[in-house]
């Protein structure tokens, strides 16, 4: 008995062959990781001073965010608390 693709053309998979090869996945992941440690050495990492300066940054405004939805959410649930009293 033959057995034949839909698309003859097209390419598939067979329970004793998958459709990808284990040799050539390992080659994909190895290319891989050997491209992003090349990227990786092009980046202009951050100084210390600006690390510190982003990280005080960001956790002074979260702090402001943070006070000021805590101060309209106390005051709209009070105006809640006025109109359903």
């Amino acid at each position: 008995v033959e057995h034949r693709s839909p698309k003859p053309g097209a390419g598939g998979s067979s329970p004793s062959r998958p459709a990808y090869e284990t040799g050539k996945m390992k080659d994909k992941i190895v290319k891989y990781v050997k491209e992003t440690v090349t990227e990786l050495k092009k980046v202009t990492w951050p100084s210390k001073d600006e690390i510190i300066g982003s990280t005080t940054v960001t956790i002074v405004v979260s702090i402001i965010m943070a006070g000021f939805i805590f101060v309209v959410d106390q005051a709209l649930s009070a105006l809640i608390s006025l109109v359903l009293s």
